[in-house]
């Protein structure tokens, strides 16, 4: 009986112990990613500004392109500014060919921390312009390749450009080789090639450009998609981590 007994209680006791192993590897196999993306999330956000001028140098200040030329003047964040992005890799320029009305190009680039972009919509509501309208497009070619942005139609304050001053903004982002209208996307596209060692660098790309009415948003597309496929190859190629 006694002999019995052990017996039955070693098979229990053995098959308690391969369930809990099995539940263990279960658990460490849901954890272990999940502590890995926890302290990449905190050394993202705990780094310290970037000072490098990688966008500066990928984005030429004159572009040829066919007839045109493109001729363009720099322009500065503001202190306040730079430490919200977290970054100094920027270039911010005014761009025009001597026909269109002006474009400004922004481009905010960071090799490794995600927090180098925000929604430029967020932004500029914070900054007293009220978003008329707001529409995803994709753009047949630029550069030879499709493209999907996010377009802002907007009117200023008085704080900002006079009430009645209409803008057009055209923006989406680089996250490593790939590019989306979607701020969310590109953060967790940014989180997944950090985690798998591949291209993590992220980088807001915004043209905006003034208009003298909302019957001007044609025309406002026109010009600023003749700058885009301009610069478009050097954002597409220049734009990425050192190695």
């Amino acid at each position: 009986m006694t002999m019995a007994w052990d017996n039955g209680g070693a098979m229990q006791d053995a098959g308690t112990m391969a369930a809990l192993r099995k539940r263990t590897l279960v658990l460490l196999g849901i954890l272990l990613p999940a502590i890995g993306l926890t302290v990449l999330l905190v050394v993202t956000e705990a780094r310290a500004e970037r000072v490098s001028d990688l966008a500066e140098q990928a984005i030429p200040a004159t572009i040829v392109d066919g007839k045109s030329v493109w001729t363009s003047t720099s322009m500065s964040f503001s202190e306040t500014e730079m430490q919200i992005l977290e970054t100094r890799d920027y270039v911010y320029r005014t761009y025009t060919n001597g026909k269109d009305v002006p474009v400004d190009l922004c481009v905010v680039f960071s090799e490794d921390n995600r927090k180098g972009t925000h929604p430029p919509d967020i932004c500029l509501e914070g900054a007293g312009y009220r978003i008329l309208s707001r529409e995803v497009r994709t753009l047949s070619s630029a550069a030879g390749e499709p493209l999907t942005l996010c377009e802002i139609v907007t009117t200023g304050n008085t704080g900002a450009a006079g009430e009645g001053a209409y803008y057009y903004f055209a923006y989406f982002y680089k996250c490593g080789e790939r590019f989306t209208p979607s701020f969310y996307k590109q953060q967790m596209q940014i989180v997944w090639n950090g985690l798998t060692r591949r291209n993590a660098a992220g980088a807001l790309i915004r043209f905006s450009t003034p208009m003298s009415s909302l019957a001007d948003v044609d025309a406002a597309r026109g010009r600023t998609e003749r700058l885009l496929a301009a610069t478009f190859p050097y954002i597409r190629d220049g734009l990425n981590a050192q190695r």
